[in-house]
């Protein structure tokens, strides 16, 4: 192929990226626009798809080697769903007040369950499923906020033997597994080309099961052939390195539960060092990888030891002055650490809670709590550096 034929396709390749991004990026903040940038005002609820026969679905949405970054990046919380009951009611204050924070991006996790980590069973709870419509209306809320919105899919386990969790899911047969995880994410990839999401994620710290490259990659050309939005997954903190279908997605996932501290309490100035040595690991192989880093679920309960075990939300399970001090501290210390970071392609703050939260309570909200300060802070510089172009920083 000859130099000026080169040019000419990276030309159309930059300028298909170009609109195809703007496609799906509402405006900032400000509620005008859909998921997808048209103006909410002149739209339905929800828009439905066109009908399978009007889609080519014979062509999938390969990602490229290297992939720029989401412009701008995705700034936002977690949104859990717990029961079908009031569900978008409180979806909508949820929502309200994630975009006065000052995010750009809400993300919702949408749980199936199996029965504990040696079945094969994958199933929805309808008592806390919401119906397709109720989703939909939610992504909408969203939509007219000015947020962008991040759907997870992940799976529970409803009768979980001894510690046993999701990350370590052995079933009798692989293939049997995976058909059925695979149809289940099948179903949120539709509902998310429907409700024009922006990330769509295959899956959530599924440890065991990342040595079957082959069957991950059948499930991520699955859906591409049903959404045409990005794609990530979401590795375990300790657990991205040995992934081999990273090259399969478009964002590099991960959760942000490392061990900063050996001991509850730490100072800031310990949590910052530990960051600046994880965060030299990570972007070392990021640069081999190529693709933007997604944190998937940045968070810490407010609990003395989160910077221990970040993880552990059993750990104390009490509310302390010094709880909510560590919990802030570690807030910062990441802020510090990631918020000027070119390869960082978003960060999605774990977690947004329904009810007033406050210092009484002890979980991963930030909500009412000195963590919260922390983050509505750097949440307006992100925002006021969207709007003059630049990325938020730090200070």
């Amino acid at each position: 192929m000859n130099l000026a034929r080169l040019i000419a396709l990276a030309v159309a390749v930059a300028l298909g990226a170009a609109v195809w991004r703007s496609a799906r990026t509402p405006g900032p903040g400000n509620g005008t626009t859909d998921g997808r940038g048209r103006p909410a005002a002149d739209q339905p609820a929800v828009e439905p798809p066109a009908p399978l026969a009007a889609r080519d679905r014979t062509r999938s949405f390969p990602a490229p080697a290297h992939l720029p970054l989401p412009q701008p990046p995705y700034h936002g919380l977690a949104i859990q769903v717990h029961s079908v009951r009031d569900a978008v009611p409180r979806c909508r204050r949820m929502i309200g007040e994630i975009a006065a924070l000052g995010a750009d991006t809400v993300m919702f996790s949408l749980d199936g369950y199996q029965t504990h980590v040696e079945s094969t069973d994958i199933r929805t709870d309808p008592a806390k499923m919401l119906a397709d419509r109720q989703w939909l209306d939610v992504f909408d809320i969203a939509h007219r906020q000015g947020l962008r919105v991040v759907l997870m899919p992940k799976i529970l386990l409803s009768d979980p033997r001894g510690k046993n969790w999701r990350g370590k899911i052995q079933p009798p047969s692989w293939d049997e597994w995976f058909g059925q995880y695979k149809a289940f994410v099948l179903r949120c990839a539709r509902l998310a080309e429907q409700g024009h999401v922006a990330v769509f994620i295959v899956g959530s710290e599924l440890v065991s099961t990342e040595k079957l490259t082959d069957h991950w990659r059948d499930v991520i050309a699955a859906v591409r052939q049903e959404y045409g939005g990005l794609l990530s997954y979401s590795a375990n903190w300790d657990h991205y390195r040995g992934i081999r279908f990273w090259d399969d997605l478009d964002l590099i996932g991960m959760t942000s539960y490392h061990r900063l501290s050996d001991e509850p309490g730490p100072s800031l100035q310990t949590l910052q060092a530990s960051w600046n040595e994880i965060k030299r690991g990570i972007l070392e192989w990021q640069r081999e990888i190529g693709k933007p880093i997604l944190f998937t679920e940045a968070g810490w309960c407010s609990q003395e030891g989160c910077s221990v075990e970040a993880w552990n939300y059993y750990r104390q399970e009490e509310a302390t002055p010094a709880g909510l001090r560590e919990q802030r501290d570690c807030y910062q210390a990441f802020v510090d650490a990631w918020a000027d970071e070119p390869a960082v392609g978003g960060i999605i703050w774990w977690e947004w809670s329904a009810g007033d939260a406050g210092p009484a309570d002890f979980s991963y909200t930030p909500k009412g709590k000195p963590a919260e300060r922390v983050l509505h802070k750097f949440l307006q510089r992100v925002k006021t550096r969207r709007r003059t172009g630049g990325r938020a920083s730090a200070d």
